[in-house]
């Protein structure tokens, strides 16, 4: 009697693991999928481009889908598109430093009238409530320190990597170091962290994501980490499931 062997797509059923599990198992059909084909990995670099650039800021903006065309223009998408060509061109770097980040935010937002890859100085108030009250950015003077600070926490962190990538999320979009695009900022940062673990980028492409995303981040302001580490993990998941599907589908060989 022949037995057929277990390939890495059907070792495992889904429903029998938890979220990290899967990612984990979608990691590693991922990285199969992608080995050998520098063709695939160009195409499937491309797709998530394009999902980045201008499929994501359109699902999360805060306004009504028939409101927005103001907003977006080419110049918001090539400036998402550089910054993650420019991640990929650092997913081999050892650390993310302050310059890193700066220089992320520097091409996302240099075609507009923010002053780009510069610290704020001034106060700003977040959207996120804690308790019923607006939360107040940290005193701009105190910027570099808090995000050496930051990082230094990142670098050191024990936690598992996808969690250390949302809590550099997190923890970069409640620092507010910029006067605008730290949503985005750290979003890419993110994932610059997820790829130098290994992991594919996160796209929030999904239309539950508008609301979900944020208030997922308001949970986590207010104490519910489980709630934020929730979301992500499933948006990663989500991701990874659409790289899969646009793999499978893919006429490249």
């Amino acid at each position: 009697m022949t037995h057929n062997k277990k390939t890495p797509e059907n070792k495992y059923s889904p429903k029998n693991l938890s979220v990290q599990e899967v990612v984990e198992h979608n990691k590693q059909i991922i990285s199969g999928k992608l080995s050998g084909s520098n063709i695939k990995k160009l195409n499937n670099f491309n797709w998530l481009r394009h999902e980045i650039s201008y499929t994501e800021p359109r699902v999360l903006f805060w306004m009504p889908t028939k409101e927005q065309s103001a907003y977006f223009d080419y110049s918001c998408t090539r400036g998402l598109g550089e910054a993650y060509d420019y991640i990929l061109a650092h997913k081999n770097d050892s650390i993310i430093t302050a310059s890193t980040i700066c220089d992320i935010h520097y091409l996302i937002a240099k075609d507009t009238n923010v002053s780009a890859g510069r610290y704020r100085n001034a106060d700003k108030i977040l959207e996120i409530t804690v308790n019923g009250a607006r939360i107040h950015t940290p005193d701009p003077v105190m910027i570099p320190q808090l995000l050496e600070n930051l990082l230094y926490d990142y670098h050191n962190s024990k936690k598992p990597y996808p969690l250390r990538a949302f809590d550099l999320h997190y923890n970069l979009l409640m620092l507010h170091p910029f006067d605008d695009y730290n949503k985005r900022t750290s979003r890419m940062v993110m994932n610059l962290s997820l790829l130098h673990f290994g992991y594919r980028p996160v796209v929030f492409n999904r239309k539950s994501d508008k609301e979900h995303y944020r208030k997922a981040i308001s949970n986590m302001a207010n104490g519910d980490s489980k709630s934020y580490y929730r979301y992500m993990y499933n948006a990663m998941k989500a991701s990874q499931e659409q790289i899969i599907a646009q793999l499978k589908t893919s006429n490249i060989k």
